[in-house]
C-alpha cells in the first residue's frame, strides 16, 4: 500500500479554460480536497493535513514535491 500523502497540484480551475488554481490532493485515494485561488491557501490546508496523517500514523511522512503539475 502506497503512503498516504496530501499534496499540492497547480492545475486548471475546473470549468475554466485559463484560470491557474492549486488543488489539494490525496495521494492515498486520489481525490480532490478542494481547489484553491492562492497557493499559501493550499500549502497551508494541505500541511494541515499531512500533520494530522503523521499524527495519526506516528511516523513521519516522505512527502512529494510542493511542485507537482497536473495537465
Amino acid at each position: 500500500m502506497a503512503e498516504p500523502f496530501i499534496e499540492v497540484r497547480k492545475t486548471l480551475k475546473p470549468g475554466s479554460h485559463n484560470q491557474v488554481s492549486y488543488e489539494v490532493f490525496d495521494g492515498d485515494t486520489g481525490g480532490s480536497l478542494g481547489y484553491f485561488d492562492e497557493e499559501s491557501q493550499a500549502q497551508h490546508r494541505a500541511a494541515r493535513m499531512n500533520g494530522m496523517i503523521e499524527r495519526e500514523t506516528g511516523k513521519r511522512l516522505n512527502r512529494p514535491s510542493l511542485d507537482a503539475e497536473v495537465e
